[in-house]
């Protein structure tokens, strides 16, 4: 019974991330610049390339959600380490 309890607490652990959840900042930056030329190359190419620049554009938008996502912390840790720094300090 105790095994059975393990198994299903690694089991839940395990769980499946999107193939963009391991990019830092630089990778959504190159998602970007790689979705900005795709979506160029595409609007030249023709108008029969319309499901070419709707698939660019994904990537360009989850290039920003993993830049957002990436720096979204860092600005927090910011605003804390700023209160922490304010409260030490009496004004009169």
């Amino acid at each position: 019974m105790v095994e059975t309890e393990g198994t299903e607490a690694e089991e839940a652990s395990g769980v499946d991330s999107p193939w963009w959840a391991g990019f830092k900042p630089l990778g959504g930056v190159l998602l970007i610049v790689v979705g900005l030329g795709w979506v160029a190359w595409a609007l030249l190419s023709g108008p029969d390339s319309f499901m070419s620049a709707y698939g660019a554009s994904k990537v360009v938008a989850i290039g920003c959600v993993v830049i957002g996502s990436a720096l979204l912390p860092r600005r927090r840790g910011a605003r804390r380490d700023r209160e922490e720094k304010g409260e030490g300090e009496e004004t009169s």
